[in-house]
């Protein structure tokens, strides 16, 4: 017998919204749409040029071309820190879900516009040019802590 469900207008959205990202998981950049500005962005891993940590030499940051000129700026840092590329990676893969809560959060405040408006290039990050590879069953989950 076929259910009967009833979904809100923001339920729906949500959903759909759940969908979009889910097919973006491939081996292409995980794609990110900033909330406000609709402006196409990628999360990608970078090397902090300013740790001598080695627990803590990549990080995963968002890039957007804000000005639509091809020209990609940092635009946040996620929480996330490991000793290796592939590390920061398979974190941000088995979390992804949370990684984009976090950046909605972060970007839908109208006073975060350019608070970090860094050349991927910048003395602080040393954006790395390969996509962030997640897997459709994606790698064992490791916990979010922040």
């Amino acid at each position: 017998m076929k259910k009967k469900i009833r979904l809100t207008e923001s339920d729906l959205i949500r959903l759909i919204k759940r969908i979009i990202k889910e097919e973006k998981y491939s081996e292409e950049d995980l794609k990110y749409t900033h909330p406000r500005t609709g402006v196409a962005c990628k999360i990608k891993v970078a090397e902090n040029k300013v740790t001598n940590r080695e627990y803590s030499k990549f990080g995963a940051v968002l890039i957007c071309d804000n000005y639509n000129d091809g020209e990609y700026m940092v635009t946040a840092e996620l929480p996330v820190s490991g000793p290796t590329k592939e590390y920061v990676s398979d974190f941000i893969c088995s979390n992804i879900e949370k990684a984009y809560d976090l950046l909605d959060n972060m970007l839908d405040h109208e006073e975060f516009d350019d608070e970090l408006m860094e050349n991927i290039e910048h003395r602080r990050w040393s954006v790395i040019d390969e996509p962030i590879m997640c897997s459709s069953e994606g790698p064992k989950k490791k916990s979010w802590e922040y």
